[in-house]
This record gives structure tokens, C-alpha cells and sequence, in this order.
């Protein structure tokens, strides 16, 4: 935790119509919190800054992001990466939860997120002093709610991601961080929980459009969704009935499902007719998507935390293919043989997800680079699509929006809520989504169906490891543990799809030893407190199983 926290500034003018779009510009300045704050065009600056922080996924080259992590971990992707399997061994050790305690993913997610809430907590201590004019009532409480919304949104993640983490509620001076050390998960929940309550209310309800000139700003249904997944999570993992709220009564099952209801029927967002819309050229502020995070192609050349393009992207796509369809990328996440089995006969969503090796070779008339853990699979939802290629430093500008909260999760959570209270409720939920996926309605449903929807229609978008997680530790290591593995044959056998290693690239290849996994159930699924900032701060406790 810094000792001086400074406020990264954006490059914007307000009144400028050339800036079309929210998290448009790089921050190129820095100020002291003290002088800076003065009227509303300093508030929304500043609140920009705390917005940054969403996208900031390539923190001093480390990926860091929550679906970057969580197709590590997950049952559906492997990492991948080149062939020698020594490419970002960080993410490798996280894949076989083997974590080190200097990981750089836990370092640099830990100072992601606490950077975010430090960002926070500078708007707001110097809320009450800045000058709102008596027509800006309405900014100066959406500003305030967003800002306080999103310090819980990166506690979320922390919690999710590490459990035992600190609770800074003020803007630090001097050596006050010394102070701080852990609190119990349940009291920093409880504070979370209280920031999205708190912050609801002074949100706006309205649904801001890409042509506007505030394009990724969130809305109170973003917070409402985002307080549902923390009630999923924590009931689950925890084996309780209730989410605490501090100040304030516990979150209740019912009061989750009605907010589940309310933004299923506020008329605000539905599901997009064609589920590959999410993920093409149409995707980015899809009507579907409640809580976006917008990346942006600027041509930077900015190989650190100032790259906007969404990196996931970047290393998903296919190694050395250069088509069409994809332009070239690092060969991260090929998807599992276990998720490419668990799409049902006739599912669209598959082809939206998955594509073959096959498909690439045939459209660029050669084969490609092998990567690590390859299946002959790769992902088509985050991508190096050539519809977004830039033709500069395109490795850093993948201008993908990520969808971290859709619609259907938030009808599949609805349906999982009402399973065995209300299952015809439940299962018009889960036939909504299989309608759109071109699958036959269930005349019932049970939970492990609305589970095996949830892994369908969400694969490779953050949340299959979360939802193991809160499923409890027997079951999760029972998914993700991969005693011994069988390399699947070629599909196609012409010599056109065999490269110059005489590998067959429409099947698996590698050992076999490389595709097992063993989940450590004594780390309980969460990562390592950073050993930095234990060093740094002797009173931190190390995560158990570290």
C-alpha cells in the first residue's frame, strides 16, 4: 500500500465531441489529491481513473484479469502458451494449483485491485469539497455511487481470488498502512456488501447505449447483478444461507431473487437473438450485457499497464495463423476435450465457442504453430478475429469489450434460485436460454442441468472455476482433477493437415503427463497472499496450503 497515493488523471476535455467513448484516453498525468479536487470536470476525471483500473489486465506485462485466471484454473481451457510449456509459468503453476507465493498473476492482481480501491478511496475522501453546480445533483450522486460500487467490485475479486484480504476504507497518509492487516472474509463481505447497497440508490437506472458519449459507465442493475454472483459465491463456498451486510441486515435468498427479477423484467437488457452476436463484430455493448468492460484500439505501443486492448485476445488466438478468420496469437487456453463433450447434439452455442484446427487450416491452406496442452481447439469467443485487427502493434490493441456479467447468467442464477422451490419458474429460465441455443425445452429441471447451461452458454467468459468453487472443494476437485489422459486421435487424416513435425494437428498433441491436473484441495482454491506484502508487512498471514 503506497504511502503518497496520487490520483492517475485522464487526458480529456468534456466538452469535446471527439471523444466518443467512456475509458477513451490514456491517463498521462498525475496530481495530489489535496490541490486537485475542485468541480465536477475533476470528479469525472477521477472517476475515469477508478474505471481504468477494469481494463487493466496486462499490469507490467502479467496478465491479471478475472477470465485470464479463471481459464487457468477451469475445467475448460488448458493454458497453452508456446510448446516448451515455460511460457508464462506463472499461469502453468496456477493450471496444476502449484502457485508460488512470488507468483506475479497473484502480485499483480492483488496491486490491481487495491490500486482501484485506492483510486476510491481518493474521490471519496475529497467528495464533500468538490464544487457541484446546483444542476449536477444527479452526476454528483451517480458519480459517487459508481465510485463505491466499483471499491466493492475489486474487494469482490479479491475475495474470490485470495479470502483473506485487507480492508482499506479511507485514503492512507504516511505510514497509516502499517496499521492495517487482514480482516475475516466475512467481515470484509459484510463491507462490500454495504458499498453496493450504499451505492444502488444513487446509480443510474438508464441504460447508457454506445452511441453515447459514456459507453461502459454502470448502471444500478450492474451493482444489483454483481451483489447476486457475491450471494451465489459466498453462500456457497461458506455453506450459509445469507450474505452479511454491515450496518445493515444480512442479504436474504429471497431479497436475491427478487433482485433477479427485477432486472429480468426492467426492460433494460434481453438476450440478443443469435448467440455468436455476442462475440463478433456486433458484440460490444450488446443489449445482453449488464456489466461491460470496454477495451479500446489506440495503436499504442505501451508494453505495461497502459495498453487498452483486452489481452485476453492476444493470447488466445492461434499460434502463426495468419487467415481470414484469425490473425496471429500466443496459443493460450485450448479448450479441453471435457467442455468440447459437454455441448449437446445441434447446440449453436458451440461453433460460437469452439473453433477447429481444421476450419483454420483449411482457410489459410497451411497449418499453423503447435502450442502447449494443444487439442486441435482454440477459442472463439475472445480472439484475435481479423475483424479487429489493427494494423499497428496489434498484439496490444484487441478492441473486444469483455462481458463480464450477461443477462442469461443472471436468468440461469434466477433459475438455479427457484430449482426447488418454484421448477416451473426454473425451467422456463433454463428454456430461454436453450431456445436461443437451439436445443428442446426441458419439461423439468434439477440443479446439475442449470449447472451443466451455466458451463455451456458462460465457457471461457470467468466464471466456471467460481462456480465449482461454491459447489464445495469435493466436487470441485472432482471436475478439475485429471488422474491420467488419453490423447485424442486426428479427426481428418489427409496430409493437409499434418505439419512439418508430422503431427497430425486435428488432435491432440504433446505427452499425456501434461494434461494432468490435480486440484489441492488443502489451498482450498484460493491463490497466495503476494510474499511481497507479507515481507513488507509482517502481520499478513499466508493463505492456507502455501
Amino acid at each position: 500500500m503506497k504511502k503518497i497515493i496520487k490520483i492517475a488523471l485522464a487526458a480529456l476535455l468534456l466538452a469535446s465531441s471527439a471523444c466518443s467513448d467512456f475509458l477513451e484516453l490514456e491517463p498521462t498525468n498525475s496530481k495530489e489529491a489535496d490541490t486537485y479536487f475542485e468541480s465536477s470536470t475533476e470528479a469525472y476525471q477521477a472517476l475515469i481513473g477508478i474505471y481504468e483500473k477494469l481494463r487493466s489486465d496486462y499490469k507490467n506485462t502479467i496478465p491479471n484479469s478475472i477470465p485470464i485466471l479463471e481459464a487457468s484454473m477451469s475445467d475448460d481451457a488448458y493454458v497453452g502458451g508456446d510448446p516448451s510449456g515455460n511460457d508464462m509459468s506463472w499461469l502453468q503453476d496456477l493450471m496444476r494449483f502449484k502457485g508460488a507465493t512470488n507468483s506475479p498473476a497473484s502480485e499483480q492482481t492483488w496491486n490491481k485491485c487495491y490500486e482501484g480501491i485506492q483510486r476510491v478511496n481518493t474521490l471519496l475522501a475529497n467528495y464533500d469539497d468538490i464544487f457541484f453546480k446546483t444542476t449536477e445533483e444527479d452526476i454528483k450522486n451517480e458519480y459517487k455511487g459508481e465510485a463505491t460500487f466499483l471499491r466493492a467490485h475489486f474487494y469482490f475479486e479479491l475475495l474470490r481470488l485470495f479470502e483473506n484480504v485487507v480492508i482499506v476504507d479511507k485514503l492512507l497518509r504516511g505510514d497509516e498502512w502499517q496499521q492495517y492487516t487482514q480482516s475475516s472474509p466475512e467481515e470484509v463481505y459484510a463491507f462490500a456488501v454495504k458499498d453496493i447497497i450504499d451505492a444502488i440508490p444513487l446509480m443510474s437506472e438508464s441504460l447508457i447505449t454506445k452511441d453515447a458519449d459514456n459507453s461502459g459507465r454502470l448502471t444500478k442493475y450492474a451493482a444489483m447483478a454483481e451483489l447476486i454472483k457475491m450471494y451465489m459465491f459466498y453462500t456457497g463456498v461458506y455453506g450459509v444461507d445469507e450474505l452479511p451486510h454491515k450496518d445493515g441486515k444480512p442479504i436474504t435468498k429471497q431479497q436475491v431473487m427478487d433482485m433477479a427479477e427485477e432486472i429480468i423484467n426492467a426492460g433494460m437488457y434481453s438476450l440478443e437473438e443469435e448467440y455468436e452476436n455476442l462475440f463478433n463484430a456486433n458484440g460490444d455493448y450488446s443489449k445482453e450485457v449488464i456489466f461491460e468492460i470496454p477495451f479500446n484500439n489506440t495503436g499504442s505501443g505501451h508494453w505495461g499497464d497502459y495498453s487498452f486492448g483486452n489481452m485476453m485476445c492476444m493470447m488466445s488466438g492461434p499460434r502463426d495463423h495468419d487467415s481470414d478468420l484469425f490473425a496471429p496469437g500466443w496459443g493460450f487456453f485450448p479448450i479441453s476435450r471435457d467442455l468440447e463433450a459437454s455441448f449437446e447434439k445441434g447446440d449453436k452455442r458451440k461453433s460460437a465457442t469452439i473453433v477447429y484446427a481444421k476450419d483454420l487450416i483449411d482457410a489459410d491452406g497451411d497449418t499453423y504453430g503447435v502450442n502447449y496442452n494443444y487439442t486441435g481447439m482454440h477459442s472463439n469467443k475472445y480472439s484475435t478475429h481479423t475483424w479487429n485487427r489493427n494494423p499497428y502493434e496489434f498484439e496490444l490493441n484487441w478492441a473486444q469489450n469483455y462481458h463480464y456479467i450477461r443477462l442469461a447468467d443472471i436468468i440461469l442464477i434466477a433459475a438455479e434460485l427457484n430449482v426447488n422451490t418454484d421448477n416451473a419458474k426454473a425451467t422456463s429460465y433454463v428454456n430461454q436460454i436453450r431456445e436461443r441455443a437451439g436445443l428442446e425445452p426441458l419439461s423439468s429441471v434439477t440443479l446439475a442441468e442449470i449447472q451443466q447451461e451455466r458451463r455451456v452458454e458462460l465457457a471461457l467468459e470467468g466464471h466456471r472455476y467460481f462456480d465449482l468453487l461454491r459447489r464445495g472443494l469435493e466436487e470441485t476437485a472432482q471436475e478439475l482433477t485429471v488422474s491420467s489422459y488419453e490423447l485424442t486421435a486426428p479427426s481428418h487424416n489427409s496430409a493437409s493437415y499434418v505439419n512439418d513435425n508430422g503431427a497430425n494437428m486435428t488432435g491432440d498433441i504433446g505427452d499425456p503427463n501434461d494434461f494432468v491436473i490435480t486440484f489441492d484441495k488443502s489451498k482450498r482454491g484460493f491463490l497466495p497472499i503476494p510474499q511481497i506484502e507479507i515481507d513488507l508487512h509482517p502481520a499478513l498471514i499466508q493463505n492456507a496450503g502455501y
